[in-house]
């Protein structure tokens, strides 16, 4: 296979680690969750660790406070921002760089087997692709 044929995969990239929270955590937790940490978004996966969606710090303040809702009984699937885009471990590098692009984001969870594995990032992905 030449250098031209050959297509960089997301398995090859650097993954951060799955920050992450469960869609039945309270709002509360996610909140505490999110201030452990410098990252602003947390994405949230289901009970087989499967990502549903994604939440930011701004969905908590304006979804929840702002909106007056129960902190105690309102959970992560009622403020969670989805569909999402979701990289599998054998994806294509520049392809889903494209993707993100186009869209805006700047990462992504990645799953091997129906599971959470990492995130990554947009920087990662353009260090690893030719665009």
């Amino acid at each position: 296979m030449t250098e031209e044929e050959y297509k960089m995969k997301i398995k090859e990239c650097v993954l951060i680690e799955a920050f992450k929270c469960n869609e039945n955590e309270s709002v509360i937790d996610v909140a505490k969750k999110l201030r452990e940490t410098s990252l602003r978004h947390i994405f949230v996966v289901n009970d087989e660790d499967y990502p549903t969606g994604i939440i930011s710090v701004i969905d908590i303040n304006n979804r929840v406070v702002a909106a007056n809702k129960n902190l105690e009984e309102t959970k992560a699937k009622d403020i969670m921002s989805n569909p999402i885009d979701i990289a599998e471990i054998n994806d294509d590098v520049e392809e889903f760089s494209k993707k993100l692009i186009g869209k805006n984001h700047v990462m992504a969870p990645v799953v091997k087997e129906g599971k959470i594995i990492g995130i990554i990032t947009i920087n990662q992905l353009l260090k690893n692709s030719k665009l």
